[in-house]
């Protein structure tokens, strides 16, 4: 039976904050299907869309892994559907995925904000009188000094209903001061896969 065309882009309106940590990332933003709740997917085509072919393949690869270690079936897109040129999925691939692989669902995430700023330390802070600040502040604006960079970034995750094309959850997370891309991807994953758990979108081991 051929599955009904899958709507990736979906206007939803979303809950108020949700407090959530991991590290240094936390969810901002959720809302979920109170009708699909307490019906977890067992079959997911994980859609990463990133501007390189690396970060999508290392994000979609460590997506499944964490899936598939809550007791789900997972595909990436990555190893299923080849990457065009300009890095967009055709829907008829995507369907074709879904159709032979017999996935539930589709969850796709994506960069929403990315927020950069640096600041500049000046070196020494020794004066004496007002001549002594004077020569510390010339100093200063003579000093190369260093610049430090501060990175946040927000992303937003969606998990769909292949059969219905509803919007089944969504959520935005933050990453304040981002230092490593790997550990960005791991605590958000860490806190999606919990936050599913949580609204039995997805099955939790050990629970009948």
């Amino acid at each position: 039976m051929r599955q009904k065309p899958l709507q990736l882009i979906v206007c939803a309106v979303f809950s108020a904050v949700l407090i959530l940590g991991c590290g240094g990332t936390r969810l901002i933003k959720t809302n979920v299907d109170e009708t699909h709740r307490g019906t977890p997917v067992t079959d997911v085509l994980v859609i990463v869309i990133a501007d390189k072919k690396e970060t999508r393949e290392l994000f979609e690869g460590k997506f499944v892994a964490q899936l598939k270690a809550a007791g789900v079936e997972a595909v990436s897109s990555a190893a299923a559907i080849p990457m065009p040129k300009d890095l967009k999925l055709e829907k008829e691939d995507i369907l074709k995925v879904i159709e032979a692989n017999g996935n539930d669902a589709v969850i796709v995430t994506h960069l929403t904000g990315l927020d950069k700023s640096e600041s500049f330390n000046r070196t020494g802070r020794h004066y004496n009188g007002y001549y002594g600040y004077y020569g510390y502040v010339y100093t200063s604006v003579h000093d190369t000094g260093f610049y430090s960079g501060h990175v946040d970034v927000r992303l937003q995750t969606n998990l769909y209903d292949v059969k219905t094309e509803k919007l089944l959850w969504s959520g935005e997370s933050e990453t304040k001061d981002a230092k490593s891309a790997i550990k960005l991807i791991d605590d958000l994953l860490a806190l999606v896969i919990k936050e599913l758990q949580k609204n039995e979108l997805l099955p939790v081991r050990g629970k009948s």
